[in-house]
Order: structure tokens, then C-alpha cells, then sequence
């Protein structure tokens, strides 16, 4: 009878205890996860540590995360550092676990590590194949309306904008970019405020927008200004070439003018070069030919003098165009034969540099009575300019057709996605139904196993002490 009591007793102890400590195990398991995903915040916030760095990091906390049976922490770490591969170009891991971690992130409503895996996807995609970014956009899209930060909700769009930036789709992607740039600003994230409208200038200029253009190379240009108070060179030389396109000869003078004296000021000798070849640009497009030669003596002393100045392609364009009027025709033709039109396709100013190459071609043949040459050289313009025109057209009449594609498709990919997400929301309630009746149902038959150990401890010891009272009166 003893011994039974005792093992009772201790059977009711040992399920106590457990029960006490269950609660605790599960926080700190909520704890040790929390901390992971503490961690991985700081690595996301640190934007100055190297890509080896973080990426060593997040392998650590993955390792972690595993080691814990964490599968939320290890799935939202994976994410992240998906989208870090995809940043470097490194597309091998995001073609192999992308997929996965999204359908992770879904069931669990982890709409953050959703979007990194999707950004990550999407940038493999316009890189590798262009044709299936348009389902991956889609579900980023959705993404904007679930609770993301809004430094998240800025970066997806800017990621759908670079992406249709490469996948040729312009208009989508200057949208796009266009609303990431007023998110950024809002969020005072001024780096990726500046590098979403110079993807602008890029893509406006590709498209001969030059006036939309130099409105967005004048706003990025003001905004350092004063943010400083000293000129961005580099910024500024960019934006002449923005007006040279435009042929805004008189904004280029006076925007040159200033550029060389702040350039003085701060004895930056680029600074100084590259106003004085605008200003050799200005006057050689006049035919002021007097200021023409004094610039161009100038600025072939300063690069005699500083052979770490590194002058435009146009420069020389510019040389060759000045020594074509002056009648030096063997030192133009010299420098002429060394340029070709496959060589001005990398420029950043492209279209000004193959333009002036052309016409120097022309100029030559005129100028060397030439007269098949001429004609030749007139239908090498007039091919090229129907090219660019043709170029632009297509792209333009390609994105109305995309659009018009994507509007008759879109109310049905929309119909489609909320009914896969309501289908996906479903069930994980469902499966968190389950599980919650699981632990009430756990709980409740702990409690009624220990209700009824504490009866029968109790239903023995009463009959003990009766068994003992009968002996004592017998």
C-alpha cells in the first residue's frame, strides 16, 4: 500500500513539474528565435559590411535557426540572403531555393521574407528569362497591400522598375521607378532616392526624352547642391550633356561658366577641363572659331601638363570637327579613322558622339571633293537617324502592346492570386485551429489525469487510515 502511494505521488510531482515547465521551455524557444531574428535585423540594417561578411553571418544564424528546429527564423534568414546573391549576381542559389522559401513564407504569413525571396527571383528572372517576370511582379504587387514597412514597400517597387528596366519594358519601369524615387524621398533615404533618378536620366535619355531628362538631371544636381553647398562636378558634366542633346547652347555656356570658376575654387583641374570643353563645344556649334581655337589650345596645354585628365570621346569628335575647318584634313583624318561606330555604342552620351562622328565623315568627303564618299557618308546619317527613330518607335509601340496584353490579363491574374491566397490563408487557420485544439485538449487530459491520480492518492490514503483505525479498535 506504501509503495504504491509513493509512486503515485511521485507520478502527480513528475506531471506537475512538466506541466509547470512546459510554458517556460516555449518561451525561451520563442526567445531563442526572437534573437535570431534580432540579429538578422541588424545585419539588414548594417549597409556598409561587405557581401562576405554578412553572408558568412547569415549562415551562422541559419546554422542556429536549424539547430533550434527553428523553421520560421531559418526561412525568413534564407530570404534575405537570397536576395543578397541576387544583388551580386550570384542567381545560382535563388534559381534553386527561391520557390521553396516563398511557398514557406506564404503559408506562414511572413510577407517580408515573401518579398525578398520574390525580389530576389524577379532580379534572376529579368537577367536569365525575361518571359516569366510577369507572374513574379504580380506577386509582388499583392505584397504592397500586406503589412510591410514602408522602406520594403520602396524597395519592391524600385526592384520591379529595375527589372522592367532590363527586360526592355521602359514605361513600366520609369512608373515604377518613379514611384520608388517619391517613397524613397519620404523615407529620406537620399543614396537610393539618387540612384533610382539616375536610372531615370539613363532610360529617358535611351528613349530621347531629353527634356524629361534634364529636368531630373537639374533636380538630382540641385539637391546636392545644396545639401553641400559646393558643386557636384561629375553630376554637373553629366547634366551638359543632357543640354547638349537638347542644344541648349546658352544654359550650357552659363552652367559651364560657373562649373569653371567653382572648379578654380576648389582646384579640381577635371572640374576646370570639363567646362572648358563645353564651352569649346558651345563655340565650335556657333562657329565662333576664334574662341574655338583659344579653348582647344588650352585645353591641350592642361592635358600636356596633367596627364591624369581623362577627356570625353567627344572632345576629340570636337578636335576632329575643328581641324576639318581649319584644313588640316591628314591630322583629321588620323584621328577620324580611329573611331567607328560600334566603338561610340558604350558612350554614355552615345547618341551625340556617333551623331558628330557622322557628320565629321560627311564634313570630310565634302571637304576632300569627294563625291562618292559624301553620298555615302550623307546615307550612313540618314541610316542611322532612321534607325534611332525606328529604335524608339518600337520600343514605344512594344510597351503599348505589352500593356494592353497585361490589361486584358490582369482582372484574371488578380481573381486568381486572391483566390490562392485566401485558399493559402485557410488553411493556415485551419492549421492553427488544429493546433490550438490540440494543446486545449493536451491540457485538458493532463488535468484530468492528474484530478484523478490526486483521487485515488487521496481514495488510498483515506483507506489507510481506516484500515489503521480498525486495527487500533480490534
Amino acid at each position: 500500500m506504501d509503495a504504491r502511494l509513493t509512486t503515485i505521488s511521485r507520478l502527480v510531482s513528475f506531471i506537475s513539474i512538466v506541466c509547470f515547465l512546459l510554458p517556460f521551455w516555449a518561451t525561451a524557444q520563442a526567445v531563442n528565435e526572437g534573437q535570431i531574428l534580432s540579429r538578422l535585423n541588424d545585419i539588414i540594417r548594417d549597409k556598409t559590411a561587405a557581401y562576405d561578411l554578412q553572408i558568412n553571418k547569415l549562415d551562422t544564424l541559419i546554422a542556429n535557426a536549424n539547430a533550434l528546429r527553428a523553421d520560421a527564423a531559418e526561412n525568413a534568414v534564407l530570404a534575405y540572403k537570397l536576395l543578397l546573391a541576387s544583388k551580386q549576381g550570384e542567381y545560382e542559389p535563388v534559381k534553386a531555393f527561391a520557390q521553396s522559401v516563398v511557398q514557406v513564407a506564404t503559408r506562414q504569413q511572413d510577407y517580408r521574407s515573401q518579398g525578398f525571396a520574390l525580389r530576389a527571383l524577379l532580379a534572376y528572372q529579368a537577367e536569365i528569362s525575361p518571359g516569366d517576370t510577369l507572374s513574379t511582379k504580380q506577386q509582388l504587387m499583392a505584397l504592397l497591400s500586406r503589412r510591410l514597412s514602408d522602406s520594403d514597400k520602396a524597395s519592391v517597387l524600385y526592384d520591379v522598375g529595375l527589372a522592367d528596366s532590363k527586360t526592355g519594358n521602359v514605361m513600366s519601369a520609369l512608373d515604377f521607378l518613379d514611384q520608388a524615387q517619391q517613397a524613397f524621398w519620404q523615407l529620406a533615404n537620399y543614396q537610393n532616392w539618387r540612384d533610382v533618378i539616375e536610372i531615370q536620366i539613363a532610360l529617358l535619355m535611351d528613349m530621347q526624352w531629353y527634356s524629361k531628362a534634364l529636368a531630373k538631371s537639374k533636380q538630382l544636381v540641385d539637391f546636392l547642391q545644396s545639401q553641400s553647398g559646393n558643386m557636384p562636378f561629375t553630376l554637373t558634366d553629366n547634366m551638359l550633356s543632357v543640354m547638349a542633346a537638347e542644344s541648349r547652347w546658352d544654359e550650357i555656356e552659363a552652367v559651364a561658366m560657373r562649373m569653371l570658376e567653382a572648379g578654380v575654387e576648389a582646384n579640381n583641374m577635371q572640374a576646370q577641363f570639363n567646362a572648358g570643353f563645353w564651352l569649346l563645344h558651345v563655340n565650335l556649334q556657333r562657329q565662333q572659331m576664334d574662341l574655338v581655337t583659344r579653348w582647344m589650345i588650352k585645353l591641350d596645354d592642361w592635358l600636356a601638363e596633367f596627364p591624369q585628365l581623362t577627356p570625353r570621346t567627344l572632345f576629340t569628335l570636337d578636335k576632329i570637327t575643328y581641324l576639318i575647318e581649319t584644313g588640316e584634313l591628314t591630322a583629321a583624318i588620323q584621328l577620324q579613322n580611329g573611331i567607328t561606330v560600334s566603338t561610340l555604342q558604350s558612350e554614355n552620351d552615345a547618341y551625340l558622339t556617333i551623331r558628330q562622328h557622322l557628320l565629321n565623315q560627311v564634313a570630310l568627303s565634302v571637304a576632300q571633293n569627294d563625291i562618292n564618299g559624301t553620298t555615302q557618308a550623307y546615307e550612313a546619317l540618314l541610316n542611322w537617324i532612321d534607325e534611332e527613330r525606328n529604335r524608339v518607335l518600337s520600343l514605344t509601340m512594344e510597351q503599348i502592346s505589352d500593356d494592353f496584353a497585361s490589361l486584358q490579363q490582369s482582372s484574371q491574374r488578380e481573381i486568381a492570386s486572391l483566390s490562392q491566397s485566401l485558399a493559402m490563408q485557410k488553411e493556415s487557420v485551419g492549421r492553427e485551429a488544429t493546433f490550438n485544439n490540440m494543446l486545449i485538449g493536451i491540457v485538458c487530459l493532463l488535468t484530468l489525469i492528474i484530478a484523478g491520480l490526486g483521487y485515488f492518492y487521496v481514495r488510498l490514503k483515506n483507506q489507510k487510515q481506516s484500515s489503521r483505525r480498525r486495527g487500533r479498535s480490534s
